[in-house]
């Protein structure tokens, strides 16, 4: 599918999917090969081969026939859902940045970017692409710094549901799934800061680069270093939390041997006596007709002296 904007003035306008020569933005998501593969050209990048596997961020410079520049750059996109695997939680986002132009790239629709592009009032109309990506970029951040504070709620819960139950099988599942949004945002995070690295390469050589854009940059790297700290807290509690878990999981399977070790030792006394007086010999009480409550009384007496025992040395 394509999605095109024009700049009218200083604002980006939603226009006619059959003005994408004309248009100064194009948003291409979905199946879109042939539209992809006349790009793919002017690049050693291989964009289907980007936005299909998104684990990496890509860049280059570009030089077309006419000595025009071009930039190629990509970035991820965490998705955070419930129920996610590894292979599905981030999107590569590509962008084509031409003289007079916009390209982005998305395997499957990300609805902020539209809605963001929608109406979109530029400072600088001279470097429009620019500040466009920046502007996409910034969004993009702050939405992850929205899930990462999700993140936050979600570990709070998983804390008062292990102070509260204990450490139960549900407490697993949430942990596991936390663990993997961290992977998730830590991998996206540190790719990101390369392409961020390159973009301000580009684009602070401008000379006539708007004051404001400059400003979006350096927001950006604050926000990205706001996010790094965040997460490696966050990576070391949880790491400190399944460490928690596994030792009340050991000291529970402890208590429970301990309580069956010291039922069959308590139990052992009665089988030692019953089997004494089950021999095929005379023994004590044998004809008495009060015999079988003896022995049961001797039994649960010497039984309730070795549990009073085990418990005087501790053992319970």
């Amino acid at each position: 599918m394509l999605q095109t904007f024009s700049l009218t003035k200083n604002t980006l306008l939603v226009s006619s999917e059959s003005n994408i020569k004309n248009s100064s933005v194009v948003y291409v998501y979905g199946d879109e090969r042939e539209y992809i593969e006349s790009f793919e050209h002017k690049s050693d990048f291989k964009i289907d081969n980007i936005l299909t596997f998104d684990d990496q961020v890509a860049y280059d410079t570009m030089i077309d026939q006419n000595d025009e520049k071009s930039l190629l750059v990509s970035f991820l996109f965490p998705e955070i859902h419930e129920g996610g695997h590894l292979d599905n939680l981030t999107t590569s986002v590509v962008f084509l940045v031409f003289k007079n132009k916009l390209i982005i790239f998305t395997k499957q629709k990300l609805k902020f970017i539209p809605e963001l592009l929608s109406n979109m009032v530029l400072h600088d109309v001279d470097n429009f692409m620019q500040e466009v990506l920046l502007k996409i970029l910034q969004k993009d951040f702050h939405v992850m710094l929205d899930d990462l504070r999700g993140v936050k709620e979600k570990i709070d819960d998983l804390d008062s549901e292990i102070s509260t139950s204990g450490s139960l099988r549900p407490t697993f599942g949430d942990l596991l799934t936390l663990q993997k949004y961290m992977i998730a945002l830590s991998t996206t995070y540190g790719a990101n800061h390369k392409a961020l690295d390159f973009i301000k390469k580009n684009f602070t050589t401008i000379d006539d680069i708007d004051f404001s854009t400059k400003k979006i940059i350096d927001e950006l790297y604050d926000t990205s270093d706001t996010m790094d700290r965040i997460i490696l807290g966050y990576s070391q509690y949880l790491d400190n939390l399944a460490d928690m878990i596994n030792n009340m999981i050991s000291y529970q399977l402890n208590m429970i041997m301990k309580t069956l070790t010291e039922i069959s030792i308590v139990l052992t006394i009665p089988a030692i006596i019953f089997g004494f007086w089950g021999i095929n010999v005379h023994v004590p009480f044998e004809k008495s007709s009060y015999g079988v409550l003896v022995v049961l009384i001797i039994s649960a007496t010497l039984s309730l002296v070795c549990w009073l025992l085990m418990r005087r040395k501790t053992y319970l």
